[in-house]
């Protein structure tokens, strides 16, 4: 760089230092305000990472867009975000809403002109600011916390949705599985307190990681209730056997391609296969089958679609089938569940904790049994009516006020209440 442009740089660095020096300042004033408040019992204040509101909502975002709307309600606790160090007028852009009272942790450098040296000196700043934030406990809802989090957080939570790295290594990109093996046995040897979004994922954590019981808690995720959905079907076909998920290896897309085709080839079933969701990682083999399959007329794939639309999709079809080679929880259950579709899963992981006995299930890549329990559920009205009955009642015992509620007890025994 020569001379002129790094002045030139250092000149608009400037802007961005007294920035950074006046948010320090300010919320170095806030820590000592709240030090200084006597008596009484304080809100607990809890850092949470919001990177995953940083790109439209999956299976994690949701999770964690349902805890902070119900702790968002409530006095007891106050909620610090916390995601990249700086906002600019780029960005980042938050994919869903947060709670009205939640304070951000962030500086704030929107409208103004950046230098190559910004970056540098928000990562260097942020640390400090997340430290006075004084957060009793620090939240980190996808398995880990990130460096600038992390280097300051006295004490931590993390959520484990899922241990497929260590089940079943050949599921996972090989840049997704070193990360999370360097990552994870690091951050689960650190954290307080780590939740498992069910009894199957806890029981998986404590046979593959050296974790005390008394550190590793099930909290199940609640059952989001079903949004107002049309009647207007659109290209829908008029029969339908449903998938949801992204696809990709673990979801095993190709057991229910055998077990449609069967049914198909036998004249048992004349209904199509509807697949939502958008294509994942190693997933060529499998699109080329749908491409390719000599029932591919029937075979529908519709990406990515709006929540009220997939409402839609759910509403009209005929079952939801969930073949997965392993799961964490398995929400499109009660996704599915919740519009009164009968459902239909592999006998895996915690599908059978989340579904009970309101579901059908099969063995792991059974084309042949997935095919008997489709049947089942297309020629047996009685089976029919009997699953989406017990899927009713079965929703109800997933809730997101309870699972928010036993989410904050675990804050407050991580940062040393009781």
């Amino acid at each position: 760089m020569s001379p002129r442009n790094l002045a030139r740089e250092l000149a608009l660095a400037l802007p961005t230092l007294r920035i950074v020096v006046v948010t320090l300042f300010g919320a170095f004033v806030r820590r000592l305000r709240r030090a200084m408040r006597m008596g009484g019992r304080h809100p607990l204040r809890v850092g949470v990472d919001i990177r995953p509101f940083y790109e439209p909502l999956t299976g994690v975002g949701w999770y964690l867009w349902h805890i902070l709307d119900e702790l968002g309600r409530r006095d007891d606790v106050v909620l610090v975000l916390m995601g990249d160090a700086r906002l600019t007028d780029d960005g980042p852009r938050l994919h869903a809403s947060v709670p009205e009272r939640a304070e951000p942790c962030v500086i704030d450098l929107r409208g103004r002109a950046l230098s190559r040296f910004t970056q540098a000196i928000t990562a260097v700043a942020y640390p400090a600011l997340v430290w006075l934030e004084d957060c009793d406990v620090i939240f980190g809802a996808n398995y880990f916390l990130p460096r600038l989090m992390g280097a300051v957080a006295t004490r931590r939570v993390i959520t484990v949705h899922d241990l497929t790295y260590r089940r079943h290594p050949e599921l996972l990109q090989k840049e997704t599985l070193d990360n999370l093996a360097r990552e994870m046995t690091r951050e689960i040897a650190r954290a307080d307190a780590i939740i498992c979004v069910s009894e199957a994922t806890r029981r998986d954590l404590l046979e593959l990681y050296p974790v005390h019981p008394s550190r590793a808690h099930a909290v199940r995720s609640g059952a989001t209730p079903p949004i107002l959905s049309s009647d207007d079907r659109g290209a829908l076909p008029d029969r339908y056997l449903l998938f949801v998920s992204t696809v990709e290896p673990r979801k095993d897309l190709d057991t229910l391609i055998d077990a449609y085709e069967q049914l198909r080839d036998r004249g048992e079933y004349d209904g199509a296969l509807v697949v939502v969701g958008r294509v994942g990682w190693k997933a060529e083999e499998t699109v080329r089958r749908m491409c390719a399959s000599r029932w591919r007329a029937s075979i529908h794939h519709l990406d990515y679609v709006t929540r009220e639309r997939l409402a839609t999709i759910y509403r009209h079809a005929e079952a939801f089938i969930m073949p997965s080679i392993y799961e964490g929880f398995g929400l499109p259950v009660l996704e599915a569940m919740g519009h009164g579709v009968p459902v239909i899963a592999s006998r895996s992981s915690s599908l059978p904790e989340v579904g009970g006995d309101a579901a059908l299930y099969f063995e792991v890549r059974d084309a042949d049994g997935l095919a008997r329990a489709i049947r089942e559920v297309a020629d047996d009205p009685a089976t029919r009516a009997r699953l989406v009955a017990s899927g009713r009642e079965r929703i109800a015992l997933f809730r997101w006020d309870e699972a928010a509620a036993m989410t904050l007890a675990v804050f407050r025994r991580a940062a040393g209440e009781r």
